[in-house]
């Protein structure tokens, strides 16, 4: 009986060395997203996240889909939007796995601005005109005198 040896399940030394180069030298998957707004300087919160940070700001996101933002500023209203980020076709199922394995890197960068509004300051409240305070009847001045016959 003769065995069937080890090295003819292995690959061919030919093609051993461009899968490996391949795998050395795959890319990968950047994904940026900057937000930016006018004026700048407003606090950043994603997903109810505070970013501890101001605009405008480039962070790396690990997932496509709806995000929400809020942007504050001291003197401006706050500022809420709920944003759908959309992968890029080239990123959809089954191309994004060979997107995965390109030799170089692959880049999504999206930007989202914003236009801050002043907030209008409140007026002060006036005060109510107190109304007028009325004494209990003194008992002295509103009855008559009973000291007679």
């Amino acid at each position: 009986m003769t065995g069937i040896g080890v090295r003819h399940f292995l690959p061919h030394k030919k093609c051993l060395t461009p899968m490996l180069v391949c795998v050395l030298l795959t890319g990968c998957l950047h994904r940026s997203l900057t937000i930016r707004s006018e004026p700048p300087g407003a606090a950043i919160f994603v997903n109810d996240h505070d970013m501890k940070s101001v605009t405008p700001h480039t962070y790396d996101f690990m997932w496509y889909g709806w995000h929400r933002i809020t942007l504050t500023k001291h003197g401006y209203d706050r500022l809420d939007d709920l944003t759908l980020l959309k992968a890029p076709p080239h990123l959809w199922i089954p191309m994004d796995l060979a997107m995965e394995l390109m030799p170089f890197p692959v880049r999504d960068d999206k930007v989202l601005s914003y236009q801050l509004k002043p907030s209008i300051p409140l007026p002060e409240p006036a005060r109510p005109p107190l109304p007028p305070r009325e004494l209990p009847p003194d008992p002295a001045v509103d009855e008559p005198r009973k000291d007679g016959p």
